[in-house]
């Protein structure tokens, strides 16, 4: 696959230019080549983390960070059929949820196509999750990480509701647990008892890469 093809699937996901994104992926996908998609898939992430460094520093907003996940996951869609050799590789499972009482699912959904393209798998478990599902799902997948999301105030108890159940079941040495929503805070995960609180989608996938790079 011609170095000008991935670079031109990089350079159209920093173009936010969805047309030309899948442009380029057909072409890695025409070639039935596993290396070429590959390379593509890290030009997906080399891209991501451009976009999540001009977040972090402000020079991009909440809307270009959404649609960036966007034409992650649809290019990641389409190279998905030629990965199947690569599914070994994964960089480790992490689960994630809305906590009880809580509807909101956009962070989570940016977080969900950001951790998938970083080579993740990811299981969701939706909006408004009861604490068993949580504890059940740890138990079933042995995640790296359960990731909890939560913008209310109001259900800020579901956290804690969460992490002992998980100590009744034995369950909380054996995964990582990050929270996040805009309620929350770092003071908030030592009440709770989380490992983390992330202020935003790239914070809390940078913690969880070095999580699986530590393991």
């Amino acid at each position: 696959m011609p170095d000008e093809t991935i670079d031109q699937l990089k350079n159209a996901m920093l173009a936010l230019d969805m047309d030309a994104a899948l442009r380029a992926t057909s072409a890695v996908v025409k070639s039935q080549s596993e290396s070429a998609a590959k390379e593509a898939v890290d030009a997906v992430t080399q891209a991501l983390q451009v976009v999540g460094k001009r977040f972090q520093e402000g020079e991009w907003f909440l809307s270009e960070l959404v649609y960036a996940g966007e034409v992650a996951k649809e290019v990641m869609a389409l190279l998905s059929p030629l990965m199947q050799a690569e599914a070994s590789e994964s960089q480790g499972t992490v689960v994630i949820g809305t906590v009880a009482g809580d509807l909101h699912d956009l962070g989570k959904n940016i977080f969900i196509n950001y951790a998938r393209s970083a080579g993740f798998k990811v299981i969701d478990l939706g909006v408004d999750v009861p604490t068993a599902k949580f504890a059940r799902a740890v138990k079933e997948h042995q995640p790296l990480a359960l990731g909890m999301s939560c913008l209310l105030t109001s259900t800020e108890k579901e956290l804690g509701k969460v992490i002992e159940e998980l100590k009744k079941q034995g369950l909380r040495e054996k995964v990582k647990v990050v929270i996040g929503g805009a309620a929350l805070s770092e003071r908030t995960a030592g009440d709770v008892g989380a490992d983390v609180f992330a202020p935003d989608v790239i914070t809390g996938l940078d913690i969880i890469k070095k999580w699986s790079g530590a393991r």
